[in-house]
């Protein structure tokens, strides 16, 4: 008896083809879902995986991408802390502002062939994986901009704070320009105390964390979903 396996050919270069390759060899056997033809596997930059995964197999590779942006995003960062060079800094965002903008594409198009196919709950599944992916750009960048605001003391109270721990009498003598009238450190209106910036980066983090989790958890589901649709 002759049986066959609907598959569905995946390309890419040779890292992403490993990962998921190791993605295949983490699950039982039973689970695998990498097709090797009977010729012997595709080459390093292709492979044929099961129908029932594709779409998870697919999605899990953009996540992959976006990390590794996300690491690039973060040394750019650390190294603009460190060095005050603003240049090096804007330039990876800009290039990566582009990849997200790719990759986003790329769900966008499974969105659409999925809706075209009257798949609405996967459609919607991958939805709010976009929708988490927007949220935790947003808050990345609400991150840098509070530890950037910090790292060049904009804030009155950085510069009491130096004040204070300078020896007796200096600080009177530099009173007029650490925190006098009409000095350029004087706190604006607007300006958060230290418990109040303390407060925005702590809440930062904790819905940063919140969305990552909901992008892992609808990546899940698309998984599930898809293989309950291929045994209806």
């Amino acid at each position: 008896m002759v049986t066959a396996t609907l598959g569905v050919l995946i390309s890419g270069d040779v890292s992403l083809i490993e990962y998921i390759r190791v993605l295949d060899e983490q699950l039982p056997p039973a689970e695998r879902f990498i097709i090797v033809p009977k010729g012997g596997p595709l080459d390093d930059t292709h492979l044929l995986v099961k129908d029932s995964k594709a779409l998870w197999v697919q999605e899990k590779a953009v996540q992959r991408e976006r990390a590794a942006a996300y690491r690039r995003f973060d040394n750019a960062f650390r190294a603009y802390l460190q060095t005050k060079a603003e240049g090096p800094y804007r330039h990876t965002m800009a290039q990566l502002t582009g990849q997200f903008q790719e990759l986003s594409q790329q769900v966008r198009a499974a969105e659409e062939g999925l809706q075209a196919a009257g798949q609405g709950e996967l459609t919607a599944l991958l939805r709010t994986v976009q929708e988490n992916e927007r949220e935790k750009l947003r808050l990345t960048l609400a991150l840098h901009a509070l530890k950037s605001a910090h790292a060049q003391q904009r804030f009155s109270w950085q510069h009491e704070e130096a004040a204070g721990s300078l020896p007796p009498g200096m600080a009177d003598l530099l009173q007029g320009h650490l925190c006098g009238i009409g000095c350029l450190h004087e706190a604006p209106a607007d300006e958060p105390t230290q418990a109040e910036y303390a407060a925005a980066v702590k809440e930062t983090y904790q819905l940063l964390q919140g969305a990552v989790t909901a992008i892992n958890e609808a990546i899940e589901e698309v998984q599930q979903a898809a293989a309950d649709l291929l045994e209806q």
